[in-house]
């Protein structure tokens, strides 16, 4: 069982390695959410914002590992 438990472990770490990262993503889609269903943006914009919020996710955890 603990086998088990350790592999599931595993498979979750590959997910979610970097859980200040992870919370960034879900923050950007929840701002995308807002915006196409909240605000009506235009797609357009909901994916520009989806990829810029990524990015800049990415970026941060980047520099976090860092230093």
């Amino acid at each position: 069982m603990k086998a088990i438990a350790a592999i599931v472990n595993e498979i979750l770490g590959l997910f979610v390695d970097d859980q200040g990262l992870a919370l960034s993503i879900l923050g950007v889609v929840a701002v995308a959410i807002v915006l196409a269903l909240g605000v009506h943006a235009p797609s357009i914009v909901t994916g520009a914002a989806i990829v810029l919020g990524c990015a800049a996710a990415l970026v941060v955890s980047v520099l976090r590992a860092k230093t």
